[in-house]
């Protein structure tokens, strides 16, 4: 009987001690996802508690990344008051969601934006901020870093250089994510909440880059902004009917070793994709002008290496087109659409996959 009792009293302590260990394991996994968005209080969503927009200058005082209200309270303080509360009106009756100038252009869906505000605050403001300027809490901690909705830049669309993008094109990115980067896929997000999603997203970006246009402009000519030419702007920029896809202009040609010598070519031809200078000429990310880039918002941003085969807009035929017709909007990677033709594109794809075949089966 003590026999059977000390074997079960250690069967008791084991199976404490695996539990103890378990919960040991779950408390250590939750303080790892929960760390980036904890900040100091007084810091959160502040210019000085976020170290990756102090760093960021194109001189010694001139930051280019700065939050929206220093910016404005900066033009207040150097210029001239009232500015604030200009755009803070001007917002309000261009682009408020009571609008009624916005709902007569038919830009926005506003039946879905309630549903879709209510998703972005759950998945979403962590990373790119309640407003969508990428300054959320876990924004310091992420590489590339979240992005700034306010100007209107998504990097990766089916339109061309100049558009904004598509409703499906924002849907492509929150369903699928982005590969390599800290943006999570949401399949698993019912599918109308999704467009929701999209929706709010599309007025958090018109919002956003009317109120840093009427900025942009009031520095630029040191009066009030004329609010009204500036709403036109915005509108057209995002309206549905103005938004031209690329899509191929010929169906994808032969993927053969042929295609892939001729893809091979054009990357390292000055005169056509010149692509060797940044990416390199074997495809790695580390061409001669490799480490000489930032993006629109100054950050620091390296070449894909190709050779890895993970591409953030997608690794289909199609996918690999598109980026490089189109090309990455708001980074150094521009449109080959009109320097390539359609078929010397598809060449390009073909040589871009081949690099990531050759390295897995080395």
């Amino acid at each position: 009987m003590a026999s059977k009792t000390s074997t079960a009293q250690a069967g008791r302590g084991s199976r404490r001690g695996s539990a103890a260990l378990g919960g040991l394991f779950w408390l250590l996994a939750l303080a790892l996802f929960v760390a980036p968005f904890l900040r100091e209080r007084d810091n959160i969503g502040s210019y000085e508690g976020d170290f990756g927009r102090d760093v960021v200058a194109d001189s010694e005082t001139d930051k280019i990344d700065l939050p929206f209200e220093v910016d404005v309270a900066n033009y207040e303080k150097d210029i001239a008051p009232g500015l604030g509360a200009h755009i803070a009106a001007a917002s309000e009756q261009y682009f408020g969601l009571e609008s009624p100038w916005l709902r007569d252009t038919g830009a926005v869906e506003f039946l879905r934006i309630p549903s879709g505000k209510q998703n972005f605050e759950i998945h979403c403001v962590g990373c790119h901020g309640a407003t969508g300027d990428g300054g959320g809490p876990a924004a310091r901690y992420l590489e590339p870093r979240p992005r700034n909705f306010r100007r209107g830049l998504f990097k990766f669309t089916s339109t061309d250089a100049a558009s904004r993008p598509q409703r499906r094109d924002l849907f492509q990115t929150i369903t699928r994510g982005l590969a390599g980067s800290s943006m999570p896929e949401f399949r698993l997000v019912n599918e109308e909440k999704r467009w929701d999603l999209v929706e709010y997203v599309r007025w958090l970006s018109m919002k956003g880059e009317f109120e840093q246009m009427m900025l942009d402009d009031a520095y630029e000519n040191e009066e009030l902004p004329d609010a009204a030419d500036i709403a036109g702007i915005v509108i057209k920029r995002w309206h549905p009917a103005n938004l031209r896809s690329i899509f191929p202009g010929v169906n994808e040609t032969p993927n053969d070793a042929a295609s892939v010598e001729r893809g091979k070519k054009y990357f390292n031809d000055v005169a056509k994709g010149s692509c060797y200078s940044c990416h390199g000429s074997s495809g790695k990310g580390d061409g001669p002008t490799a480490g000489d880039y930032e993006d629109d918002w100054g950050y620091p941003i390296r070449p894909r290496d190709l050779t890895a085969g993970t591409f953030r807009a997608g690794a289909e035929s199609v996918d690999l087109y598109r980026t490089i017709a189109a090309g990455i909007k708001g980074t150094p990677m521009g449109s080959f659409e009109g320097a390539l033709k359609p078929e010397e594109i598809w060449d390009l794809v073909h040589f871009i996959q081949s690099l990531s075949k050759k390295e897995l089966a080395q």
